[in-house]
């Protein structure tokens, strides 16, 4: 499996409104498109909205 990385800019902190982060790293998924949907399911199950970019770049 591909090895992706990728950085997400203005996250929104669901717990903590007014708070905006961004974060990076890397991940294996089958497709670009499989990356992103994993990063976006991540980043919500830690109380993170994407309200910027994700950008995927493979490794």
């Amino acid at each position: 499996m591909p090895k992706y990385s990728f950085t997400a800019e203005k996250l929104a902190d669901t717990l903590a409104p007014g708070e905006v982060t961004s974060a990076s790293g890397t991940l294996n998924a089958s497709s670009p498109q499989a990356a992103k949907k994993a990063v976006e399911r991540s980043l919500r199950s830690r109380g993170y909205e994407a309200t910027g970019n994700i950008t995927i770049t493979q490794r």
